[in-house]
């Protein structure tokens, strides 16, 4: 799940505070919160986070270099993935299309809330193509039922909402950057949250949660189908080095539980953060004990996404010398072909598989004998696999080292959401113990690591020690 298309999206200066400044090494940024748990906990957060070094207004631009730029040097755009902004050159002028220009969005629109430091607080104010910005106007995020707008390539829309406990006009980012969107809201209503009560537009209360019900429910909602990735940690660092304070629900992924959701009850800890160990049996399949025994069938869960491929592109039509897209995850590699023209699409949420585009998948050690997709949509298509059968478009049952899938049809497209990975006869393939399903593991930095060895990672969102 989960970033927009982006190469990347980090300056260098962004990628070395990682280590420098990450308050997971030192603990010392969060250890006032420790041992707090639901309002007071977020209360205490306000206090930590509460004093940045705001750039004003007029700054902002200059910060985007450090906290808002793709790896090819444009501008990253939260609303659009069919621009290429310079930076400094591209915010000036007027707009009457999207492409035209970029510009600052308050994603708490400012007449919401006026004036002050918090318009000017960059980890909620992102650089946008300014047409698509003013279609959003002041209207809440949400979900949208009928659309009345959407940007190009249908990146993002703007229309009725469908989300319960809301009827009225709403403006849906893309799924790609709802998790970046939930935590900026979580951070807003912490750093803000003597003020935020006043905002209202039935979003924001006065009193704890911050958030009313419908909007709590929807922002928890995408902040777990959209997890914290390396792109939004090092957004977090270079802010961090800019503005000079952090978003804790960035730097523990999961940390809006112990705030609002099902752990209110349990107290946080920056040092134990979740408390859970995998235990060590001794039978030697846990990671770098040498025992190198042979575990039973592993099922791993492969989101087939950027970080899986370890290389993002920018918009839909990857660089002009990509032929393909190559990665390893748990001991099964995935190629997607992206064939010729512009029909080729990948990132963090979806592979579009197009007629002529082909997507394998293979294992070193094992075989496959089942692959069972998740669609996110079809048009007048069905997946085809070049050995075996695949039914209902959806599941491949078989028995080979490599399956090899295509789309049929002269038109339209497959969007490969994720797969479930059978394999068999195959030494541990999980980097975890086999009665684990594999889990998303992420160092302490924020990036996901396929095979851990012997340490301490974020493990489905919990801090946990590997033996």
């Amino acid at each position: 799940m989960k970033k927009h298309l982006l190469l990347a999206a980090v300056l260098l200066t962004a990628l070395t505070t990682v280590r420098a400044q990450g308050p997971n090494n030192s603990g010392k940024y969060y250890q006032g919160a420790n041992g707090l748990k639901g309002k007071t906990l977020k209360t205490k957060l306000a206090d930590i986070i509460v004093n940045p070094r705001n750039v004003g207004y007029d700054g902002l631009y200059e910060a985007y270099k450090k906290t808002d730029t793709r790896a090819d040097g444009f501008v990253r755009d939260w609303y659009s993935n069919a621009t290429n902004y310079r930076h400094g050159v591209d915010n000036k002028g007027n707009y009457s299309k999207e492409g035209d220009m970029y510009n600052r969005e308050h994603s708490v629109p400012q007449s919401w809330f006026g004036s002050g430091g918090i318009k000017s607080d960059i980890v909620h104010v992102l650089p946008t193509d300014g047409y698509v910005n003013n279609r959003r106007g002041n209207y809440p995020f949400g979900e949208v039922n009928v659309a009345t707008y959407t940007s190009q390539n249908g990146y993002s829309k703007l229309g009725s909402s469908k989300t319960a406990g809301y009827s009225g006009t709403v403006f849906e980012p893309n799924d790609e950057i709802k998790g970046d969107i939930a935590r900026i809201y979580f951070y807003m209503i912490t750093r803000y949250e003597s003020s935020c009560g006043s905002w209202g537009h039935d979003v924001f209360t006065s009193s704890y949660p911050g958030l009313t019900q419908w909007t709590l429910d929807m922002m928890m909602r995408w902040s777990q189908q959209d997890p914290v990735d390396e792109v939004e940690t090092a957004r977090n660092n270079a802010v961090y080095e800019v503005q000079g304070n952090r978003n804790p629900y960035v730097d523990y992924p999961g940390l809006e539980e112990y705030t609002w959701g099902s752990k209110t009850e349990q107290a946080f800890s920056y040092d134990n953060y979740g408390g859970d160990v995998l235990p060590d049996d001794g039978g030697g399949t846990t990671p770098d004990d040498g025992g190198g025994e042979v575990v039973p069938p592993v099922d791993g869960q492969l989101a087939l996404n950027n970080a899986l491929f370890g290389t993002t592109y920018t918009g839909s039509i990857p660089k002009s010398d990509a032929t393909d897209l190559k990665g390893t995850q748990n001991g099964v590699t995935v190629v997607y072909a992206l064939g010729e023209g512009s029909n080729r699409y990948c990132n963090d949420q979806q592979i579009r598989l197009y007629p002529g585009n082909t997507l394998t998948l293979s294992v070193d050690d094992g075989r496959l004998t089942a692959l069972t997709f998740t669609l996110g949509g079809t048009t007048n298509n069905s997946l085809n696999a070049n050995t075996g059968s695949v039914t209902e478009n959806s599941k491949w049952e078989g028995d080979a080292s490599s399956v090899t899938f295509t789309c049929d049809g002269s038109s339209g497209h497959i969007k490969l959401e994720s797969v479930q990975v059978t394999v068999t006869g195959t030494t541990d393939i999980s980097g975890l113990k086999a009665t684990v399903t594999a889990p998303v593991v992420y160092d302490l930095q924020g990036r996901r690591v396929a095979k851990p060895s012997k340490g301490v990672y974020i493990v489905n969102g919990k801090k946990t020690i590997i033996r």
